[in-house]
C-alpha cells in the first residue's frame, strides 16, 4: 500500500478541524509532522490534496473526491480494531441466536437492545424458527445457541443450560362452544379440534397432542390467530395470550381438577461447535430474568 492510517487521519482531521495547526492538537502532534504527513500522502497518490495558496489550506477537487473513501478507510480500521480488542478480551466475533417465537416479544427486545450496548463490535444472527426445528439448527452448528421450551432430556448434538419456566394456559375464541365452561377435565377436550404447534419437519413435542382432531400450525402467532376465530383449542404462553384476553377474544379454560397453569421449562441449548465467550455468558444470565419467566 502506497500510504498509511496515519496519514489518512491526518488528511481527514486536517478538512474535519479546519486547518493543519488544529488538526495536529487532535493528534497531539507538532504541525510539522502533519504537514509532512499529508505532503507524504500526496507524494504517494500522484496527487494535490489540498490547495496551499491561501492563508488556510483547502482542499483540491481531488481531495475532495478522495475524502470520503478516506474516511470510510478510517472508519473501518476503527471497527477492526475494536473487533479485536473485544476478541482479544473474550467476546465472540459473531453469533447465531435461534429464538423460539413465544419467547419473542417486548421483553426480550429489551434484552437485545442491552446486548447490543454490552457488545456493539459482535455481529449478531437472530433466528426465529419452530420449536423442533431449533434443536436440529443447533445439533448441525448453524445456530450457535437456541431458546426454546424443551421438555426433553439432553440429547447428542448440542449442551443444555436450563433457564427457569413459561406459564401455559389453554384458551379458545369467545364464540367457541367451551368458552365460558369449567371443565371437570382435560379430558373434555378430546372430542374438539386442538391447534398443535408443529416444525418445519412436522414434528412435535411429546405429549403435546390431546385430541383426536388436530390442526398443525408452525406459527404461535398464527396459532393464536386461528384460536381467536374459533377454530380450536390450544395450549398457548400466557404472556403472549394476554392481550386478547384482555380484549375478550380469547378465552382461558378453567378445569376443575386443577392444572389450569402449566409450567414448562425454557431452555438454552448450545451448540458443541461453539465456543463461548462473554456474550454467550452474558445472554444466559439475562435471559433467566426475562419477565414472563418464572
Amino acid at each position: 500500500m502506497r500510504f498509511n492510517l496515519e496519514q489518512l487521519r491526518a488528511f481527514s482531521l486536517s478538512v474535519e478541524k479546519g486547518s493543519f495547526s488544529a488538526a495536529a492538537r487532535a493528534m497531539g502532534k507538532a504541525q510539522s509532522a502533519v504537514s509532512t504527513s499529508i505532503s507524504n500522502l500526496e507524494l504517494d497518490l500522484g496527487l494535490m490534496l489540498f490547495d496551499r495558496s491561501r492563508r488556510e489550506p483547502t482542499l483540491t477537487a481531488a481531495g475532495e473526491a478522495l475524502l470520503p473513501q478516506a474516511q470510510a478507510l478510517l472508519q473501518q480500521a476503527n471497527l477492526l480494531a475494536g473487533r479485536a480488542d473485544a476478541m482479544a478480551a473474550g467476546e465472540e466475533g459473531r453469533l447465531s441466536l435461534a429464538v423460539e417465537e413465544s419467547l419473542i416479544g417486548d421483553a426480550l427486545e429489551d434484552l437485545l437492545v442491552r446486548f447490543e450496548q454490552a457488545f456493539p463490535q459482535l455481529e449478531l444472527e437472530l433466528l426465529n424458527p419452530a420449536r423442533m426445528d431449533i434443536i436440529k439448527l443447533v445439533q448441525q452448528g448453524r445456530a450457535d445457541l437456541g431458546v426454546l421450551v424443551s421438555p426433553f432430556e439432553v440429547d447428542e448434538g448440542y449442551h443444555l443450560k436450563p433457564l427457569k419456566q413459561m406459564a401455559m394456559i389453554t384458551v379458545v375464541g369467545s364464540q367457541h362452544p367451551l368458552a365460558g365452561q369449567l371443565l371437570p377435565s382435560f379430558d373434555e377436550l378430546y372430542n374438539h379440534r386442538q391447534l398443535l404447534l408443529t416444525s418445519r419437519a412436522g414434528k412435535v413435542l411429546p405429549d403435546d397432542q390431546l385430541s383426536n382432531r388436530v390442526w398443525k400450525v408452525e406459527s404461535q402467532y398464527a396459532l393464536i390467530e386461528l384460536a381467536k376465530r374459533g377454530l380450536g383449542w390450544a395450549w398457548v404462553p400466557q404472556h403472549m395470550a394476554e392481550p386478547w384476553l384482555a380484549d375478550g377474544s380469547l378465552q382461558m379454560l378453567h378445569f376443575e381438577s386443577g392444572g389450569d397453569l402449566i409450567h414448562m421449562p425454557v431452555d438454552l441449548i448450545i451448540s458443541p461447535k461453539y465456543k463461548e465467550g462473554n456474550a454467550g455468558q452474558w445472554l444466559y444470565r439475562e435471559l433467566s430474568e426475562l419477565a414472563f419467566l418464572v
